[in-house]
């Protein structure tokens, strides 16, 4: 990253390190949202969530914390994965029981939200964090989500989910450590996401699953082929860059073998 953009990405660096510090577990002002999302996304209503852009939030009655503002997957994003699962899932065999679809580490549940929305089946979600909990659920609750929100621990929720089908699905988006030059490290998260893959198959005893996966637009150390070695990409999504590359967003789905 040149020192020119840098520079001019100054001050949303300087929000996001409030976000994730001081404010971390406040609920934003419409002012902050605001500017949450004309730094990150280049514009106020680029924040969005459950279908409602940053300036209407407040007045919608939408409690979104520092942490989940930096964190959350916007309305752009998440909509436009969930039509690539659905498209995915559309060329599944029918029958049978709805597949699981499971957030893992949900924070704001926008995901969770646009997925059960878009193939018509209740998401189950797990986050861990009491306070990001509270205000999910608060907020869920609010547009109606059809989303069974779990106050815990991945590992607890994938023991109460035995496996159904192949088309279960398996959204991951554990916490980043900070950026590096280097950019993410999937075995740096918290916790490593080879771990998390490895917890996903114990629970499904061998049968195959899709996985998607919220990532960086660079990633170090070959972490993520190295991560998924055992399994099929299927799809990589990245948005248009808003930030200097690696602090951008790309996504990526997978069959996850046994």
């Amino acid at each position: 990253m040149t020192s020119s953009v840098s520079n001019g990405h100054a001050p949303y660096f300087a929000l996001r390190d409030r976000l994730l510090g001081d404010l971390r577990t406040t609920v934003l002002t419409g002012e902050q949202l605001c500017e949450a999302g004309r730094l990150v996304h280049g514009r106020p209503e680029g924040l969005s969530l459950y279908g409602i852009p940053a300036t209407e939030m407040q007045s919608e009655g939408i409690r979104l914390l520092g942490r989940t503002a930096v964190e959350c997957c916007a309305d752009a994003h998440a909509a436009e994965v969930a039509d690539v699962l659905a498209a995915l899932h559309a060329f599944s065999p029918p029958g049978g029981e709805d597949p699981l679809l499971v957030d893992l580490f949900c924070g704001s549940g926008n995901f969770s939200h646009h997925l059960g929305v878009r193939l018509g089946i209740t998401v189950d979600a797990a986050e861990l964090d009491p306070a990001v909990h509270a205000a999910t659920s608060h907020n869920l609750g609010r547009v109606g989500a059809d989303v069974r929100l779990h106050l815990g621990d991945y590992r607890d929720l994938l023991g109460r989910l035995p496996a159904r089908s192949m088309r279960d699905t398996y959204f991951i988006d554990p916490p980043w450590p900070a950026s590096t030059p280097a950019g993410l490290d999937l075995t740096r998260t918290s916790p490593p996401v080879p771990d998390i893959l490895d917890d996903i198959r114990r629970s499904r005893d061998g049968l195959p699953c899709l996985i998607a996966i919220k990532a960086s637009d660079r990633i170090a150390h070959d972490s993520l082929r190295l991560a998924f070695a055992k399994s099929h990409r299927l799809r990589s999504i990245t948005p248009p860059p808003t930030l200097p590359h690696g602090a951008n967003l790309a996504f990526h789905l997978y069959e996850l073998h046994g």
